[in-house]
C-alpha cells in the first residue's frame, strides 16, 4: 500500500473548468511552492554560524517542513 502525499492542491490554478475544484492547468503544487521557499531560506542560511546543509539535506528537510505546513493548514481549517 502506498501513502498518497498531500500536495495541497494547485498553488496557482488557472482556467477554471465547468466543475468546481477541477482545473485545466494545475501549475505547481502548493507543497512544491512551500518547499521551494523553505529551500531558499535554508540555502541562504547554509554556511553561516558554522551550519552547513548539503543539497540532499535541504531538499529532504524542505519537504518535511512543507508537509508540516500543509498539515497545520488542514488542522486550522
Amino acid at each position: 500500500m502506498t501513502n498518497k502525499i498531500n500536495a495541497g492542491g494547485p498553488a496557482f490554478p488557472t482556467e477554471p473548468n465547468t466543475q468546481p475544484g477541477f482545473y485545466l492547468h494545475h501549475g505547481m503544487s502548493l507543497r512544491d511552492y512551500f518547499a521551494g521557499h523553505i529551500a531558499c531560506g535554508m540555502a541562504a542560511f547554509s554556511g553561516t554560524s558554522g551550519i552547513s546543509f548539503g543539497p540532499r539535506d535541504i531538499a529532504g528537510r524542505a519537504y518535511e517542513v512543507a508537509d508540516a505546513m500543509l498539515a497545520a493548514r488542514k488542522a486550522s481549517s
